[in-house]
């Protein structure tokens, strides 16, 4: 596979102090007892100037403790951490290699080498240091720079499907990462664009591909000529997987009109049909039942979509409102605080809940709930136009009419 042509994730130039620190901490933990008070003074020495941003300092501390044991392998594979931080990377391998040498198991040393490596452009040599290492790091922002130099190398290597397994895991280490969320942004993206020009140039009239094309068209909230694609692909494959639930989404999102509701329906119940396990397709057609004011259908459907799945917050919400029109908040409440607990910063269910509780007359709870509910509304307000430039939907903006609580 040729590497993607997009920008790819840019490794750091640089990893922070703080790792350097952390390496030195590790270094002095399995220093050997009987290196002396020298040694330990210079140890001292080189870690509060570390502290203190005073890189050159720090490495003279080290070279005085090379010079009371020149086979101190956690010295010199500090100095080639310093090195690497001041983008000297030729020394960097120098000191990390012979570090290395001394004490092969020092897995920190040898992340610094492989990051040096791919700086030098050695890149085989890096990839295969970095691949050895990047399960075995303890310290989380190390692996993750580790992570992010064989995510640059993959791209370089047009290995995308490597790339990605690499970024579940900076997922899991920093779900909250920009970088790690860019990236993955990144190289999602290119493994759907490679996968949408193969199928393009094998299946150009295929029914995936006008699924795909409806897709396309639904996120740019064309639901017309969505419409239209979804009717394309079922006709060249009535048995599409998903076929028949989308298309009825995207005809309940074109209009609430009957004709439409009647056959969204139509649709949701051929996609039961196909899979009875499908809760999405029971959630919607609960969905249909409530727009016709049809409480007992939308009742059998949504608790029939929460049975399939537990904690499936849509249903929850169906099932609040619900009960809260049946005049039965505290049945409402159950179902709520549930999917409260499983979406905090789901507007809609924080609006149920105050509607809930104003039934059941308890002010300060309904008030703190429609309060919530205001605060989460105005941060999606704020973030829309971001979301609608970059042609995505939050999650959390799902339609809904919400009004004063009464």
């Amino acid at each position: 596979m040729a590497p993607s042509t997009s920008p790819r994730p840019k490794a750091r130039a640089l990893v922070s102090f703080g790792l350097v620190t952390s390496f030195l901490f590790c270094s002095l933990a399995h220093a050997q007892a009987n290196r002396g008070e020298a040694i330990r003074l210079h140890y001292v020495r080189a870690q509060e100037a570390l502290k203190a941003n005073q890189l050159d300092v720090a490495a003279g501390e080290f070279e005085e403790i090379l010079r009371l044991d020149p086979h101190n392998a956690e010295a010199r594979a500090s100095l080639g951490a310093i090195a690497f931080n001041q983008g000297n990377y030729p020394q960097a391998l120098k000191e990390l290699q012979a570090s290395l040498k001394l004490k092969p198991d020092l897995v920190n040393a040898q992340a610094f080498l492989g990051m040096s490596e791919m700086r030098v452009g050695q890149i085989e040599e890096a990839k295969a240091d970095l691949e050895k290492v990047f399960p075995n790091l303890p310290l989380v922002k190390l692996r993750v720079q580790v992570g992010s130099d064989l995510i640059t190398i993959y791209y370089m290597t047009g290995k995308l499907e490597e790339a990605a397994a690499v970024v579940k895991v900076l997922e899991n280490l920093e779900p909250d990462n920009p970088d790690t969320l860019y990236t993955a942004y990144r190289v999602h993206a290119d493994l759907a664009a490679h996968a949408l020009a193969a199928l393009v140039k094998a299946a150009p009239d295929s029914a995936r591909t006008r699924q795909i094309l409806a897709q396309s068209l639904m996120s740019r909230n064309d639901a017309p000529g969505a419409i239209q694609e979804y009717r394309r692909a079922l006709a060249a494959d009535p048995n599409l997987p998903g076929i028949h639930f989308e298309l009825g989404e995207a005809l309940l999102k074109y209009s609430a009109s009957e004709p439409n509701l009647s056959e969204a329906e139509k649709e949701f119940k051929a996609a039961v049909a196909a899979n009875p396990a499908d809760s999405n397709a029971e959630y919607q057609l609960g969905e249909v039942a409530l727009s016709r004011n049809d409480s007992e259908n939308a009742l059998q459907h949504y608790s029939r979509a929460l049975q399939l799945r537990p904690h499936f917050v849509e249903a929850q919400i169906g099932l609040g409102k619900v009960f809260t029109a049946k005049n039965e908040p505290r049945k409402a409440l159950d179902y709520l605080l549930d999917a409260e607990h499983s979406d905090p910063q789901n507007e809609i269910v924080h609006f149920r809940l105050a509607l809930a509780y104003r039934k059941m007359g308890v002010t300060a709870d309904a008030e703190r709930e429609y309060k919530a509910f205001q605060e989460i509304r105005k941060t999606q307000e704020a973030l829309r136009p971001l979301y609608q430039e970059i042609e995505l939907s939050p999650a959390t903006t799902k339609a809904d009419e919400p009004a004063q609580p009464k």
